[in-house]
């Protein structure tokens, strides 16, 4: 998944995710959120925008003094000239600049589909989680019953032990993926979202409840 994909393949992908993970419509909002403030494609694209603004021409002033007078720098005296230096067939700037704007767009594609895969093992981890929450909920009911029967007589007081021991288990783990799932939220958020992380965070949150 970390591979280049196409953006066709990009938009399937999306549309796969947006249909297995809850809250996921807010994906394309992280989508942009990353594009525009990611330190690493920012980055990309002020090397392609530095190139672009690179001039495929040399100029160069020359200051000189001469004794006598002369076809090239005329009458006797200080003289200066400018030379300008035009490659008419160098086309290696142009290639340059090819390359740097195809070097922006693949870091942007790549870093869409690692956002994807990571968004997506977000998903199956809140998955997770709601599943470790409903068998702490369980053990939590079943808790509650076992003591309705010690209360009322039907059932030792002993027997709790083991409900209650039950309910401890499943709480103890569905708070403690619960927080490594908060943890990789702020984590990733971080990674991808620059001076912005909070607000994907945010996101990452609402796709993720």
């Amino acid at each position: 998944m970390k591979a280049l994909l196409t953006f066709a393949g990009l938009m399937l992908f999306t549309q796969a995710l947006c249909a297995e993970c809850p809250g996921a419509e807010r994906l394309e909002e992280a989508l942009t959120l990353v594009s525009q403030t990611n330190p690493v494609l920012l980055a990309e694209r002020d090397i392609y925008a530095e190139q672009r603004r690179k001039k495929p021409w040399d100029a160069s002033v020359t200051v000189g003094y001469s004794i006598t007078e002369t076809f090239e720098s005329g009458a006797a005296g200080p003289n200066a000239a400018i030379r300008v230096k035009i490659p008419l067939w160098d086309r290696t700037p142009q290639i340059q600049a090819a390359k740097d704007k195809a070097s922006a767009v693949a870091k942007e594609d790549a870093t869409r589909a690692a956002l994807l895969a990571d968004v997506q093992a977000l998903c199956e981890q809140t998955h997770q989680v709601r599943a470790l929450d409903a068998a702490h909920q369980f053990a939590r009911d079943q808790l509650t019953y076992q003591q309705e029967r010690v209360d009322q007589g039907i059932d030792p007081a002993d027997s709790l032990w083991s409900a209650a021991q039950s309910f401890q288990t499943a709480k103890h783990q569905w708070e403690q993926e619960a927080a490594k799932l908060d943890t990789r939220r702020l984590t990733l958020a971080r990674h991808y979202g620059g001076q912005e992380w909070q607000r994907l965070r945010v996101l990452f949150e609402a796709m993720t409840r």
